[in-house]
């Protein structure tokens, strides 16, 4: 008598295809093995690529935002040094002025030198030196959107022209004066510039997280589970396994008693 195994082989479709379902609602993805799919799979590993490509060009561009920010900040303190020791010089320039009186501004002055020679060597990003020269050109990195460059000042007391200054006479707090009026024009065209690079670096950011939000939706296009088509099919998985089960109960069933009818 020949064997159906049709139930057998129905048995295990439901089960193979009711397994696979219940790994989609778990992990919440379609493909979670080559064999649902190759090419689509290709897709997404592609995607998943130039979505995580694309999360790296967003950090780099932010720490490019710090960077240009903690750099801006050091120029703004130079800035207000700058305009106190211009108000010095003014001063300076009294001739009714003491001897005594324009060594306490002179002193005050030497200061103001120092603390700009200081935030100029002292201003780090990163263990990098923004503002003393050394770092002219810093290179950011920002994937298929290419890079940026960042390009910084030299804001020591040399560059600025006023090593050396002074202002113990009204001669050479004229002097000074003359290169505080440079090197306030050169640190504000440093300001602009920084300003510049922080809007270019953060219209890179926009740009490269809206590429980011497509690319991510691509991606779940593709790969995400839809939960109410999976949980329909599991439904009917289940209602045709439950069918298939009774039947093959049945047929059980009924080849018992053809068995029992063919001994008797």
């Amino acid at each position: 008598m020949a064997i159906d195994s049709t139930s057998g082989i129905n048995q295990n479709f439901y089960v193979s295809n009711l397994n696979k379902i219940n790994e989609q609602l778990t992990s919440g993805q379609r493909l979670n093995q080559a064999a649902d799919g190759a090419a689509d799979q290709a897709v997404v590993t592609g995607l998943t690529s130039q979505v995580n490509a694309q999360d790296i060009a967003v950090q780099n561009a932010n720490s490019g935002i710090n960077l240009v920010q903690t750099a801006d900040g050091a120029s703004q303190q130079i800035s207000e040094s700058l305009q106190r020791l211009r108000e010095l010089g003014v001063q300076a320039l009294n001739g009714t002025l003491s001897t005594q009186q324009r060594d306490l501004l002179n002193t005050e002055f030497q200061q103001g030198l120092e603390n700009i020679q200081q935030i100029s060597e002292n201003t780090q990003f990163n263990d990098i030196n923004l503002l003393d020269g050394s770092n002219s050109d810093i290179n950011i990195a920002l994937g298929d959107n290419g890079n940026s460059n960042i390009e910084l000042p030299n804001l020591t007391l040399q560059n600025l022209g006023l090593d050396g200054s002074n202002i113990s006479t009204t001669d050479t707090a004229t002097n000074a004066l003359n290169g505080l009026d440079t090197a306030i024009e050169q640190l504000s065209t440093a300001q602009a510039q920084f300003g510049a690079q922080q809007n270019g670096l953060t219209n890179s950011v926009n740009d490269i997280q809206n590429q980011n939000i497509n690319a991510n939706n691509a991606r779940s296009q593709i790969n995400d589970t839809n939960y109410a088509r999976a949980l329909t099919d599991q439904t009917r998985l289940n209602i045709l396994q439950d069918a298939s089960i009774a039947m093959q109960s049945q047929q059980n069933q009924s080849r018992s008693s053809v068995l029992q009818l063919l001994n008797s």
